[in-house]
């Protein structure tokens, strides 16, 4: 008998969250002691954030699944925060539309559009992400924005995607994408309010009222 109680497993202490330093986290999150010092010594959590899997890997020398899972646990404190913020419940000027997209948009390197579908009050009746792109650009046609406006029962929608550059001035890209899909969406009744234009530092710009 006593054989078999020596034998049971250590407890390990829970560490505490709340009052953890980071480096203790990331240890705790990959589950590799130690790992921390190569992952901070370069770069801090909101670099991280913003990296890829395959960059993390590269500069840190995680395998890739330990890279995924430090981001996928950076994505969920992102999120957590984005669910926080004090967003708009209605979306009647660019100001608006910025605060409610930059936790989700405003970290990000690469660029990303998303559509809000409002109701009759501006209120918002969902979210949806429309394209994913690159450093400087997403693609996306706008059949695919009305679809997904009608999809949802939008009864008015609007646009905004992130500039990772920093400088939210429209492009020649943005402004034909936007006079297409506003021209479109009011043929069909189903109205582009606005299309706005985020960045990291918090500078946005209206393509409509440019």
């Amino acid at each position: 008998m006593s054989d078999a109680v020596d034998s049971l497993p250590t407890a390990v202490p829970l560490v505490d969250v709340l009052t953890a330093p980071e480096a203790t986290l990331v240890d705790l999150v990959l589950g590799i002691p130690g790992a921390a010092s190569r992952v901070l010594g370069l770069h801090g959590l909101l670099e991280l954030g913003r990296l890829s899997p395959h960059a993390i890997t590269q500069r840190t020398e995680l395998g890739l699944h330990d890279a995924q899972r430090l981001l996928a646990a950076l994505e969920l404190g992102r999120r957590v925060h984005a669910a926080r913020s004090r967003r708009p419940r209605r979306l009647r000027s660019p100001r608006d539309i910025a605060r409610f997209f930059e936790p989700t948009l405003a970290p990000l390197v690469h660029e990303e559009l998303w559509m809000a579908a409002l109701d009759v009050h501006r209120g918002v009746r969902g979210v949806r992400m429309l394209s994913r792109g690159g450093l400087t650009a997403t693609v996306v046609q706008q059949t695919d924005v009305l679809r997904a406006a009608l999809e949802m029962a939008a009864t008015s929608f609007v646009l905004c995607h992130n500039h990772p550059s920093g400088d939210p001035k429209p492009t020649d890209e943005d402004v034909d994408l936007t006079n297409a899909v506003e021209h479109a969406a009011h043929l069909i009744g189903v109205p582009l309010a606005d299309h706005v234009i985020v960045t990291p530092a918090r500078r946005f710009s209206s393509v409509l009222r440019r």
